[in-house]
């Protein structure tokens, strides 16, 4: 399967093999449907329903979110519910919280789907005091209530001193504790939150985010002076912004980076932090200078990362009959959208590599074609050629087109 359908179902399995569940609600944050800081406005009461905030059409969005539904649930998940609209004491606009008016589409994103063996059984554990505890623990947790979280926690222990998540529980309530603290050791926080991630999913469901991003935030902030540490590239505020999802904060922090194009995690956030905003052409030019400067690492990345918006064109690359090594992609890629000419500058490249030089001569080569420039059109033809014959027959290719 290929196409639109088959980018939605990795996006799904990408994020099952991340958190070890599916959440609709999730899907709409890793396309860019939905802000991490619009949902945190809505849980504080400050938005009258969730789908307002949404970007795009509400039906293309339930469309969506059904087809990633129905392939969770060919994969064997159960569906549960989630409390997202839980009533929203603490907040400004008080009440009850709405997902929707649309109905399907409230279901849909409170809807989470999990591994069969990790479904909850509600007809035996219905009413039980432990299952109550535990819920109200990771509710108190996502509102970053640390009074009620401890007081139920001190509960359970007391009620089920053996339970297997009472050190979990223990070691999420700290986050909070941490978020009020200064951060004296940036290194030790951010193995915390490599730690305790995985657990705060597992508990807290979709509301994990409402527990982990703002520990995130505080990890940037704390990082915003750290110059980029090639042996430590996650111990820089464009890693922990990635995380908290503040897509515009992480893109400044690597173009504050003067030398960023020479180190590919710092080029791939770059990437990730526009494609999130659907910011296609920038990110398509950053993609550009990682594979003129870091190449292998840009094969390495989109072969694990499997971003939609790249993969699909990287694997048409790899799959084509004439073999381009990866530093030439943005060249063929003139090729293959050659509309792309007039977003993309013909001096995108900062050095004189072969392959720049080829990215330049293809460039050219699209204007006075689409302007008429016959000449001009075969000179650039004839000097293609002997200098990279395998793009020169991609050339010849885009003509039948």
């Amino acid at each position: 399967m290929s196409g639109p359908a088959s980018e939605l179902q990795a996006q799904v399995d990408a994020l099952l093999l991340e958190q070890g569940a599916f959440a609709p609600l999730e899907l709409l944050f890793a396309t860019g449907r939905l802000l991490p800081a619009d949902y945190e406005a809505w849980r504080r009461g400050e938005v009258r329903v969730l789908d307002e905030m949404l970007m795009g059409s509400r039906e293309s969005i339930r469309e969506e979110l059904a087809q990633s539904a129905a392939h969770a649930r060919a994969l064997g998940l159960k569906e549960e519910r989630q409390d997202l609209d839980t009533a929203n004491a603490g907040g400004s606009g008080g009440g009850t919280l709405r997902i929707s008016d649309d109905a399907r589409l409230a279901a849909l994103l409170a809807s989470r789907y999990v591994p069969a063996q990790s479904a909850p059984q509600m007809d035996l554990f219905f009413d039980n005091p432990v299952v109550a505890l535990t819920t109200g623990i990771a509710s108190a947790l996502a509102g970053a209530d640390a009074t009620e979280a401890t007081r139920l926690l001190d509960a359970l222990y007391a009620k089920e001193p053996n339970h297997p998540d009472l050190a979990t529980f223990d070691r999420l309530l700290e986050s909070l504790r941490r978020l009020r603290q200064p951060v004296a050791e940036a290194r030790e926080l951010l193995e915390f939150l490599a730690a305790i991630s995985p657990a705060a999913r597992r508990l807290l469901g979709a509301r994990a985010r409402e527990l982990l991003l703002p520990l995130w935030r505080h990890l940037a902030e704390a990082t915003r002076a750290l110059a980029y540490s090639p042996p430590q590239p996650l111990l820089h505020s464009s890693y922990a912004w990635i995380q908290a999802q503040a897509w515009e904060e992480a893109e400044a922090s690597v173009l504050a980076e003067p030398e960023w194009r020479r180190h590919a995690p710092l080029g791939l956030r770059l990437v990730e932090s526009r494609l999130r905003r659907r910011r296609r052409t920038e990110a398509l030019s950053a993609w550009c200078e990682l594979c003129w400067h870091t190449p292998s690492e840009a094969g390495e990345a989109v072969e694990k990362l499997r971003w939609s918006e790249i993969y699909s064109l990287w694997q048409r690359l790899l799959d084509s009959e004439d073999a381009l090594a990866p530093e030439e992609f943005p060249a063929w890629l003139l090729l293959q959208e050659p509309m792309l000419a007039r977003q993309l500058p013909a001096d995108l490249p900062l050095g004189s590599s072969p392959a720049e030089q080829h990215y330049r001569l293809v460039h050219r080569w699209v204007s006075a074609r689409a302007a008429g420039r016959a000449a001009e059109d075969l000179a650039l033809r004839k000097e293609l050629k002997p200098r990279q014959p395998a793009l020169f027959a991609h050339l010849l290719k885009s003509l039948g087109r």
